[in-house]
């Protein structure tokens, strides 16, 4: 009993200390007395407010200097619209909390700077339809627009920028596969950027009735997800990040097409796409026993374009690039892959093959007569 009161008596002197009973009150809240037992547990095993005031100020500081810098790309900044289209494309939350939305912005352009070669593939997205919508985009500010200046340049393509020309690309194609793979990648590259360079300004330089209509459009749009196609293939020719099997195919393929043999170069553009092994997908342990196509099982004949989905766009830009440097620089049929004869070239004259003549052919129902028996190549008397 004595212990009981003593208890008691120590609760009364503890609520007394706290001071969490009110004068004209016989009771408390029991979670008044745990926010003062808070108080005194951080008071004396809590952070310093110094050392919290500091952190603030850094990080204020920061904050700062990260919005001081100054980013020049396409990606930032962006309007808002376009920075959530982005983030729900890549299945990311389109604003965190405590995010604003600069902030989202830079971390969308982080995300797209970053993103993996073997991007996720999703059934719904389409790319041909994007790069049609934001055609239509353009050519909707264009048409609203007063200014006619403003008119033509919103209605211009977006070209590479290359200091070389078809004839200087003929003279380094001399010195593919002589090793030097360097070399080797900076004319793949040049390459690309000539024909797709060539490519934006036939298209610039249509009517502007021609850019307005579906066909125009949906060639622009054709030009616009190319590009976007040969984006990655550029970024790893820069960074000579290229596996060898797919240089070995690129520069067997370039040098072909410098050559105008575009029967040769789309077998080597076949080669690279979709290989010659007995197993496209690649099998690299068949079995214990050797067998007879066994030596051909290694990672240049295998499929590439089952590899990722970046791979594959890639490869289909190419077919396409391919297409247009064979209607630009024509040769002889034997030489072309579904020929098409086309009326200009860039380079050398086109093949005209001879005009054909007409003829007329007449179809009667009469009998026709028949024909004298002979006797030793002279016609029988009567």
């Amino acid at each position: 009993m004595d212990f009981l009161k003593a208890e008691i008596e120590r609760k009364k002197r503890q609520i007394q200390e706290k001071n969490v009973l009110q004068p004209q009150k016989k009771y408390f809240k029991r979670g008044d007395l745990a926010a003062v037992q808070e108080a005194e547990y951080l008071s004396k095993y809590g952070p310093n407010k110094e050392d919290i005031e500091d952190l603030e100020r850094k990080k204020n500081e920061a904050l700062e200097e990260k919005g001081s810098i100054e980013i020049n790309d396409a990606l930032y900044p962006l309007p808002r619209e376009e920075v959530v289209r982005r983030l729900r494309d890549k299945l990311e939350p389109i604003i965190m909390f405590g995010e604003t939305e600069d902030q989202a912005n830079l971390r969308m352009r982080a995300l797209e700077i970053g993103e993996p070669d073997g991007a996720r593939l999703r059934a719904s997205h389409n790319n041909f339809q994007e790069a049609l919508k934001s055609v239509d985009k353009q050519y909707l500010k264009a048409v609203q627009r007063e200014d006619s200046a403003g008119d033509k340049q919103k209605l211009e393509l977006k070209l590479y920028t290359t200091n070389k020309t078809w004839s200087e690309l003929l003279e380094l194609a001399h010195g593919l596969r002589r090793g030097d793979h360097k070399h080797d990648e900076m004319v793949i590259s040049e390459w690309i950027k000539v024909i797709m360079t060539m490519w934006g300004h036939e298209l610039n330089s249509r009517h502007e009735e021609e850019k307005m209509n579906v066909k125009g459009r949906m060639d622009a749009a054709t030009f616009t997800q190319t590009k976007g196609y040969v984006k990655p293939l550029l970024k790893m020719l820069r960074k000579n990040q290229l596996t060898d099997d797919i240089r070995d195919s690129l520069s067997n393929m370039v040098r072909y097409i410098m050559q105008r043999d575009y029967i040769l170069a789309n077998e080597k553009y076949m080669e690279m796409a979709i290989g010659n092994a007995p197993w496209p997908i690649g099998v690299t342990n068949a079995g214990i026993h050797a067998r007879p196509g066994r030596e051909r099982i290694f990672s240049k004949h295998v499929a590439h374009v089952l590899n990722d989905e970046s791979q594959r766009k890639y490869i289909q830009g190419l077919k396409r690039l391919m297409t247009k440097c064979q209607q630009y620089f024509v040769t002889d049929p034997s030489r072309s892959v579904d020929y098409i004869r086309v009326e200009k070239s860039y380079g050398g004259d086109a093949y005209e093959p001879e005009e054909p003549t007409e003829r007329t052919v007449e179809f009667t129902t009469a009998k026709e007569p028949e024909v004298e028996p002979t006797v030793g190549g002279l016609a029988s008397k009567d």
